[in-house]
């Protein structure tokens, strides 16, 4: 999936945070992580990019996740409904 418009914005505020605290574009579980820190287990991000990040979040209405497409890592947009029952279900929690 291309990403556009909040979306795309989302992605590129995740992988700003995943670079500047893993030292990684795309850390490994980086939208659990992230995804924990704004949903009240906040502490890697300082509170302005926790801030940032749920309005972001908001605004897209969603949650970027890695996901893999024809054997190819790719960061692709998933809506909040779906991401929450993901999340769920997978986190590494």
């Amino acid at each position: 999936m291309l990403l556009k418009g909040p979306a795309q914005q989302l992605a590129e505020l995740m992988i700003r945070l995943s670079t500047k605290h893993y030292n990684n574009k795309w850390a490994f579980g980086l939208e659990y992580e992230l995804w924990n820190e704004i949903t009240g287990n906040q502490d890697l991000l300082t509170d302005d990019e926790v801030a940032r990040l749920k309005e972001t979040s908001d605004w897209c209405e969603g949650w970027i996740t890695m996901a893999y497409r024809d054997g190819k890592e790719q960061l692709t947009f998933i809506d909040r409904d779906r991401w929450k029952v993901q999340y769920q279900s997978d986190k590494p929690f």
